[in-house]
């Protein structure tokens, strides 16, 4: 009785870690489509308001401030992490989700 229940427990998990690394995927896929894609508006709409809109970017997270050391003792190091979220980074993670979907 008891190994059925951690047969099942353990099939429950795996595919939970499945899911979790695909979700991953998708948004590092995601992001380098964003990229490109705001490579590619850069490149190709003249200057003016519809290319700001576009790459208009807001930063999200932590590390900006110039007192941001992390000290143990024997150790020192700075620590910090940054996303840069825009119009168009937003969109190539709905392009990379869509098309992602299907290869479940």
């Amino acid at each position: 009785m008891v190994s059925i229940f951690l047969n099942q427990y353990w099939k429950v998990v795996c595919n939970m870690t499945k899911k979790i690394s695909f979700i991953f995927f998708v948004l590092l896929t995601g992001m380098m489509i964003g990229t490109i894609f705001s490579l590619l508006v850069s490149f190709f709409i003249p200057d003016g308001v519809v290319k700001n809109f576009f790459l208009l970017t807001h930063s999200l997270g932590f590390g900006a401030s110039p007192n941001n050391w992390v000290e143990l003792g024997f150790l020192r190091f700075k620590s910090g992490l940054f996303f840069d979220i825009s119009i168009v980074s937003v969109l190539g993670l709905f392009v990379s989700w869509y098309i992602l979907r299907y290869f479940k």
